[in-house]
């Protein structure tokens, strides 16, 4: 299991939670979302310990961007198809993270359009000798 880098927090969702999520939709190719902070913090209120949000609790109503209250705000949540995490989602507590992980996910499928990359100049691979 690779260490999630910081931001990042692996969860195990039910398919209960994943339907009332609307997380049954993600894709290989679109395998994120946003999810109200209002709506989770409300499925723990109303499950208990129960919901599979509880472990989270503290880092979701820690959650902020700017001067922006939690529950006002939606967390970026990401099927982890290939267990990086060990878990079958992750969801990132700081919009830094959130950023990373999208154009993690999107800068690939830029499909040579000069796209986000880490860095470098674009165009031709110098061999290596």
């Amino acid at each position: 299991m690779a260490e999630p880098p910081p931001g990042i927090i692996p969860a195990f969702l039910s398919g209960t939670t994943m339907e009332a999520f609307g997380l049954t939709e993600l894709t290989e190719e679109a395998p994120f979302t946003r999810v109200s902070v209002a709506k989770i913090l409300g499925d723990i209120t109303f499950k208990g310990v129960i919901s599979d949000w509880q472990p989270f609790t503290k880092q979701i109503q820690g959650y902020k961007n700017g001067d922006v209250p939690a529950e006002e705000l939606e967390l970026l949540v990401v099927q982890d198809t290939d267990m990086i995490y060990d878990q079958n989602f992750y969801f990132c507590i700081t919009e830094e993270a959130a950023q990373s992980v999208i154009e993690q996910f999107t800068a690939p499928g830029a499909a040579g359009e000069g796209g986000a990359g880490d860095g470098g100049e674009g165009g031709e691979a110098a061999p290596e000798e």
